[in-house]
């Protein structure tokens, strides 16, 4: 009887237990990670706005006269007109200068006549030279030398105290003195000159502000 019993449990104790495993076609496949749609445009990051406009050029500072002055000169043909976009901090009223052959206007603060300006001379022996030999003469004239990335390439200065000396140990900022600078541009034949009486930093923003001028009419 005890044997018999054993004999009819163990099939029912099998099937319990294969009732108790899930058959392998009910389980569910892992998800498929979802793949990138070929030639699918990502959103620009959250910086950046395409659609903005370009700033503003900087404004030519006595433009006009600029032009004027310019169109009076020996060879305006060789020599174009060029300005500051920026006063330094100094403003200042500008008036004519007079350049011997070539233009200039100067700034007259209401402390200061003259306290700033620029100059197209007219050309001068050696005005001609590459602008690799140029770039060497202010080199070795000048204290100073600065490239100008505003202006047409390759464009660069000379500077330091008037009569190309350096600034001394007891003004190192040039106070009280007038720096100057002499300045090329890549395409133009002159050397044009850059002046300021307030001082070594006035004349490097003079510098930077620099841009050419469209001739205009007249």
């Amino acid at each position: 009887m005890n044997r018999i019993a054993l004999l009819l449990a163990a099939p029912a104790a099998t099937l319990a237990a294969c009732q108790g495993e899930p058959a392998a076609d009910d389980v569910e496949p892992p998800a498929a990670a979802a793949s990138p749609t070929p030639g699918a445009a990502e959103p620009p990051p959250p910086h950046t706005a395409p659609d903005d406009p370009a700033p503003p050029a900087p404004t030519p500072l006595a433009a006009d006269l600029v032009r004027t002055e310019w169109r009076k000169s020996d060879r305006p043909d060789e020599c174009a007109p060029i300005a500051f976009t920026s006063n330094g901090g100094a403003p200042a009223a500008a008036r004519r200068a007079n350049f011997s052959g070539g233009w200039a206007v100067a700034f007259d603060t209401p402390e200061v006549r003259s306290a700033y300006g620029v100059a197209g001379p007219g050309i001068l022996d050696g005005d001609d030279a590459p602008p690799a030999a140029q770039a060497e003469r202010l080199g070795k004239q000048w204290p100073h030398f600065t490239t100008l990335a505003s202006l047409p390439a390759p464009a660069f200065a000379g500077y330091g105290v008037e009569g190309a000396q350096d600034y001394p140990a007891d003004s190192p900022d040039g106070g009280g003195l007038n720096s100057v600078a002499y300045v090329r541009v890549g395409g133009q034949q002159c050397t044009y000159n850059v002046w300021s009486r307030l001082g070594r930093a006035h004349l490097e923003v003079l510098l930077d502000s620099l841009r050419m001028l469209e001739p205009g009419a007249g």
